[in-house]
């Protein structure tokens, strides 16, 4: 998925916007890319019909103008392509992740901070791949796939419970403040957030919360 948009996203403490990490989501409309790229991304825009709760490789086959042999021939089959989907969605939010831990300009709270509002941003400019993050498409998929996304998740949880620790370490937060608990608190906020804009047919949007509510989860 190497053609992109940019979306900013602002961090919840008054830091500089200078320091705003870049996420780049797939550009929707139809451009010269490979063809493993353009499945994928066909593929996402389908899910965001949040009234079709099961993609079939005809109806990308159909959207792209292409026979389903021509998929197989990119991809081994349509677990393949979910894979490719979380591969892009795993590659995204630990880069980015990997980015604020290393901006020196932020304090390590508020890279906690800026990595919360990351993961929702990304949910926001990224309905069909948010449905993928719930698991809500890969009920009726192979199994392995929802074991996949949830690895991803636990590997986001480890991001912030790092960020937290090295908190703690630089005396920003208690030394006896329990990282494990809190990381673990903050994920299961974000992916209930990401759930709810899922189950409101993209309604309720994720990111739509003020600093205020998330203020207890940095304290």
């Amino acid at each position: 998925m190497t053609d992109s948009i940019t979306v900013e996203t602002k961090p919840i403490a008054s830091e500089p916007a200078s320091h705003t990490p870049i996420i780049r989501v797939p550009r929707q409309r139809r451009v010269r890319r490979d063809r493993r790229t353009d499945i994928l991304q066909t593929l996402a825009v389908l899910l965001e019909d949040p009234h079709c709760d099961r993609i079939t490789t005809a109806q990308i086959a159909k959207k792209l103008d292409l026979s389903e042999a021509a998929l197989y021939r990119s991809f081994s089959s349509k677990g393949a392509m979910f894979d490719g989907l979380i591969e892009f969605i795993e590659s995204s939010l630990l880069d980015l992740f990997a980015q604020i831990r290393a901006d020196e300009k932020l304090t390590n709270v508020a890279k906690i901070q800026v990595m919360t509002s990351v993961m929702l941003d990304f949910a926001d400019a990224n309905r069909g791949l948010t449905r993928v993050m719930t698991g809500q498409v890969l009920m009726k998929e192979d199994p392995k796939l929802t074991e996949r996304m949830t690895r991803v998740i636990e590997s986001l949880e480890t991001g912030l419970r790092q960020a937290y620790r090295e908190a703690v370490l630089a005396g920003e937060l208690p030394a006896d403040f329990n990282s494990s608990a809190r990381a673990s608190l903050v994920m299961n906020w974000v992916t209930g957030r990401w759930l709810r804009f899922v189950l409101t047919g993209f309604k309720t949007r994720p990111n739509g919360v003020s600093p205020v509510t998330l203020e207890p989860f940095f304290a």
